[in-house]
């Protein structure tokens, strides 16, 4: 049986969030909730299977490798949200693999089962029908950086989006844990010595300050006014 902890944090999921108690435990009993130790793979590229997955605690991280091996990563998601819908809903191979940024807890869905409950529910379909377009904008957020920016301004509109979830004083924001500098070149489609070379230009010029895993944005609206590109903002 659910216990209210548990209840409590399935509630957390942004699909889940109106529905009432008993609606919400038969989710929880078409689930399996397992612990997924930092750095465990979750899904694999290619790979067959079609369940849905829920974050209830911790961080995943969605990436892909070339044919030559380099890594691009699309997006970082942590608890509330959800991974693995395409394929539950298509039936095709996975598209990216998946993996644990820190330790983290993870539920499981069968397809068949997700797609009952939203055949079931048409808020919940529209609810997920809203998780979908946000996706696909920011992809399309990205598709765009990189074919219309060069890798400075690439890194700034990346120091920006992780800005969003950082801590802020005044016009300063640190963003901590900041990823490496590999890390941010596998977001944005660069290599590891273009990052390096353009966080010391930036630090030169006043404009952010580099400390062991984390980055400040020494004022926020300075950075995003003077280093945005108009066209893209």
């Amino acid at each position: 049986m659910a216990t209210p902890a548990l209840l409590a944090q399935f509630r957390r999921i942004g699909l889940f969030v109106e529905l009432d108690d008993e609606s919400l435990m038969r989710v929880v009993a078409r689930c399996s909730v397992s612990n997924r130790a930092r750095n465990t793979q979750i899904l694999s590229f290619r790979d067959e299977s079609n369940d849905v997955f829920f974050i209830l605690d911790g961080r995943i991280q969605v990436k892909n490798y070339s044919e030559h091996g380099r890594e691009f990563i699309f997006s970082e998601i942590g608890a509330g949200q959800i991974f693995g819908e395409f394929s539950a809903l298509d039936g095709l191979p996975r598209s990216a693999s998946v993996v644990a940024m820190e330790d983290s807890v993870v539920a499981r869905m069968k397809a068949a089962d997700f797609v009952a409950l939203l055949r079931s529910d048409f808020d919940l379909t529209l609810r997920l029908l809203r998780v979908l377009t946000g996706k696909a904008r920011g992809l399309s957020d990205r598709i765009f950086d990189l074919i219309a920016l060069n890798a400075r301004d690439r890194i700034c509109f990346e120091l920006v989006r992780l800005a969003a979830a950082g801590v802020r004083e005044g016009a300063r924001v640190m963003i901590r844990p900041a990823p490496t500098h590999y890390e941010i070149a596998a977001r944005i489609g660069s290599h590891r010595e273009a990052v390096t070379r353009e966080l010391n230009h930036l630090v030169t010029r006043g404009y952010v300050e580099l400390g062991r895993r984390h980055v400040v944005i020494v004022d926020l609206d300075r950075f995003t006014n003077d280093l945005l590109p108009a066209q893209a903002e």
